[in-house]
């Protein structure tokens, strides 16, 4: 009786982690789909050059791990319960110092590699791509219900 209860239970453990896994390789996939198009709908806009791309790259990708880095951080400090709502205002405006500081750092990084001008496009393309994937979500919501 036990033995069996034992093995029930073992089977509704990996089933449970089997699907966990699945969902997290499942989320991985998908971030990288979006990067990919991400990648293209950037390059397009800014119609890069090769030499261009070459050299923008390598400094775009170290903002979006430094940017992401920054986000992670922030997720996980919003989820701290033990700060006063004061602290949790003071640790917000710091988190948007940070990425401000760290958009003009890059801002100079870019424009030792592209001009002024695709900088700007730069940020409008990812503005509008962040636009396109907020209306995409919530046409698949809509649709859902």
């Amino acid at each position: 009786m036990k033995r069996k209860l034992l093995t029930r239970i073992c089977c509704i453990i990996f089933c449970l982690t089997l699907h966990v896994s699945l969902f997290a390789q499942h989320h991985r996939e998908r971030n990288e789909q979006i990067e990919t198009i991400k990648v293209a709908f950037i390059t397009n806009k800014l119609d890069l050059t090769s030499e261009e791309a070459q050299k923008f790259w390598p400094v775009h990708n170290n903002y979006q791990k430094e940017l992401m880095e920054l986000m992670k951080k922030r997720r996980e400090d919003r989820q701290k319960t033990d700060i006063t709502p004061n602290d949790k205002i003071n640790a917000e405006l710091a988190f948007e110092s940070k990425i401000l500081d760290l958009k003009k750092r890059y801002k100079k990084l870019y424009s030792k590699v592209i001009p002024s001008q695709k900088i700007l496009l730069l940020y409008q393309a990812e503005r509008e791509f962040r636009e396109h994937l907020i209306k995409q979500l919530n046409h698949r919501r809509k649709s859902a219900n």
